[in-house]
């Protein structure tokens, strides 16, 4: 990929970042953007060796500012056409949902209507104590579809959820952390970045066969699930018979760190 690319997918080591790169527009996003995410991470997924995925915005000012709406006058101008943004919107969405590895958006500046989005279906969010979060269907008379709209119902209630749709208003990151839609807050764009770091270190010190069985198990639960099943039996099962499971126990008995693969 070149670094002209509004979707840039780079790698270090077990750890790859996916940069929205369009930082002289705030990181909008486009219809084209959206279309192109869920190939975009079924790459990475593929990635040997790969561990974590950060998502990141271009620049110093954005996470993402939202979706483009510059081009709403040719891409939303009828039902039909609006009924196909969305769903690429979803499916960008979902795509970045469901990746098997762990996710983290590192959010600084503006973090928006679809951008926000977009951090919302990653496991984790990381701001620095600048980022403003905002959603703002209310400022453009549309509603949002209900599986993106359920995550935020996940992370902070339905009331709460009600007032940041209803309103759109903006929220500082201490603000958005004390209600659940940021996990951590970092001093500044530098100490965010230093705690990505050293978080994802921590992730690829860890087992990526929990990790992976955790995601899956939290999504269930998170879609109504509440009892062991046939299915995360096997889950469990086949992280029994895991290479992960091997090592743990024989490095726990040689009292030595793990080395996961």
């Amino acid at each position: 990929m070149t670094d002209t690319e509004p979707l840039l997918l780079t790698r270090d080591g077990a750890v790859a970042t996916l940069t929205l790169n369009r930082p002289d527009r705030l990181n909008t996003l486009t219809y084209a953007m959206f279309a192109a995410l869920p190939q975009v991470l079924a790459g990475a997924a593929a990635l040997p060796g790969l561990r974590v995925l950060v998502l990141r915005g271009a620049g110093t000012r954005a996470f993402s500012a939202g979706a483009d709406i510059s081009e709403f006058g040719t891409t939303r101008t009828t039902r039909e056409q609006a009924g196909a943004y969305d769903e690429a919107v979803i499916a960008a969405e979902e795509a970045l949902a469901a990746f098997p590895l762990p996710t983290i958006a590192a959010v600084h500046g503006h973090c928006y209507g679809g951008g926000c989005g977009l951090a919302l279906a990653c496991d984790l969010r990381f701001a620095a104590a600048g980022a403003r979060f905002a959603i703002t269907p209310a400022k453009l008379g549309i509603v949002y579809p209900l599986r993106g709209t359920k995550r935020l119902v996940d992370l902070v209630g339905p009331s709460r959820a009600k007032i940041i749709l209803m309103s759109g208003a903006d929220y500082s990151a201490a603000q958005a952390q004390s209600f659940g839609l940021a996990d951590e807050v970092f001093a500044g764009p530098e100490a965010l970045d230093a705690g990505v770091r050293e978080f994802t270190a921590l992730l690829t010190a860890r087992s990526g066969v929990t990790q992976r069985g955790v995601k899956e198990t939290i999504a269930r639960i998170l879609d109504g699930a509440t009892h062991d099943d046939a299915a995360h039996a096997e889950l469990r099962a086949a992280a029994m018979a895991s290479p992960d499971y091997a090592e743990g126990v024989r490095a726990f008995l040689e009292r030595r760190p793990p080395a996961f693969g």
